[in-house]
């Protein structure tokens, strides 16, 4: 079974790791020039559905690489006003996951990243970069030919969209899905964690994640990453540049708004970093003192917009040899910290569906229905229940219907 997979972001990366694990052998195409070509996005939360798919997927020394570079922060998420004073918990049962292992917290702070780096370890051979999918061909013996951007293709039985929320190969196989935009505006930087900044930080923000918000739903958020065990001998003897990104702490800072109160979208999306961030200091300037010194400690190098969107649900659909999977199906609101564990369930759901598949106890297209069907019932709910949240604590639109 030649199996291809568009993307090698960390659902793509996780799958090819899972089925090769397992000895199957898979063909990863990633635009990317190589792993460290781009800042592959901020810290993310991870949960028990997320470290389940990737204990399932990472050899034991991998599996203690990432548990190594991972943060294990308290597990309160707080929510604050705009003169941090705290205001009533929120349910955190929705922003928990359904595996194991049980000998970790449940919830886990991961540098993206770092993680993308430790899932491509292995996959040396089988990921290829500088080749971007921009769409295949059907055949009547089922096959696939998989288009590559300047010509090239590539032959395969089943094509995996793991190309995120612009993705090419969803465009062509489900063009009924629709992104929406959700509406609310987001300024995202890095705060580097030094001793100083530390200092500066108030301490009851330094938990699994904290949101302070006023009344017209303008947000800031913090999101420690303090690395578990950064003199790990596995982290000395990766290459430089992993070692340096692996053994740095850092939050992740958002200040958030809706559109009629931000800078207009074509005056947000060309603004330079320092323009962004002097914005948002601007606009959090009557704030409690310590929320003003938390945008004042933003890396401006690492400042960037951001819009917020969502996939929308659609019907189910007849299987086929091409099927999607995390953000290019699904990408939901931020809202809930749920988006990538969604997409590490989706690893590993169609990785036991297609070894399923390779030990000929069912059809491909059989895998490939289970995989879909049960993909739809899972990240359809995760995606509305981030909606609904965000639509609380962001304000932003709901899903169209």
């Amino acid at each position: 079974m030649r199996i291809v997979i568009a993307g090698g972001g960390l659902a793509g990366l996780t799958l090819a790791h899972y089925l090769n694990r397992n000895g199957l052998d898979v063909a990863v195409y990633e635009r990317d020039a190589d792993i460290a070509a781009r800042e592959a996005g901020y810290r993310i939360h991870i949960n028990s559905t997320g470290t389940s798919a990737l204990h399932a997927a990472l050899e034991p020394r991998l599996w203690e690489l990432f548990l190594a570079t991972c943060g294990m922060p308290s597990e309160d998420m707080l929510l604050f006003d705009e003169q941090l004073n705290l205001r009533p918990g929120r349910d955190r049962s929705a922003t928990e996951g359904t595996g194991v292992p049980a000998d970790i917290p449940e919830h886990l702070v991961v540098c993206r990243s770092t993680l993308r780096r430790i899932l491509y370890l292995g996959l040396e051979k089988a990921v290829h970069f500088g080749a971007k999918v921009t769409g295949y061909r059907t055949h009547l013996d089922s096959s696939v030919t998989v288009l590559l951007e300047g010509g090239a293709t590539v032959e395969a039985d089943v094509l995996i969209a793991a190309d995120g929320i612009n993705s090419a190969v969803r465009a062509q196989r489900l063009p009924q899905v629709q992104v929406a935009d959700l509406g609310s505006r987001h300024i995202a930087a890095k705060i580097h964690l030094t001793d100083e900044a530390k200092a500066t930080l108030p301490a009851e923000l330094f938990n699994a994640f904290s949101l302070a918000y006023d009344a017209d739903f303008t947000g800031l958020t913090l999101g420690p990453l303090e690395r578990t065990d950064p003199a790990s001998p596995l982290i000395a003897e990766q290459d430089p540049g992993f070692r340096r990104e692996a053994t740095a702490d850092y939050a992740l800072s958002i200040f958030n708004s809706l559109p009629d109160l931000m800078l207009p979208d074509d005056e947000l999306f060309t603004a330079d970093p320092d323009e962004l961030k002097a914005h948002a200091l601007q606009r959090v300037a009557g704030w409690h003192p310590a929320l003003v010194d938390t945008v004042r400690l933003w890396d401006t190098v690492t400042v960037q917009a951001l819009k917020c969107r969502s996939c929308v649900p659609v019907d189910a659909w007849e299987p086929s040899h091409i099927t999607v999977m995390g953000d290019a199906v699904h990408a939901m609101s931020p809202a809930l910290g749920i988006g990538a564990n969604t997409a590490l369930r989706d690893a590993h759901t169609l990785g036991d569906q297609l070894l399923a598949v390779a030990a000929d106890d069912k059809p491909l297209l059989d895998g490939v229905a289970g995989y879909e069907q049960a993909m739809r019932d899972y990240a359809y709910h995760a995606l509305r229940m981030s909606a609904f949240v965000g639509q609380k604590v962001i304000g932003h639109l709901p899903l169209p219907e």
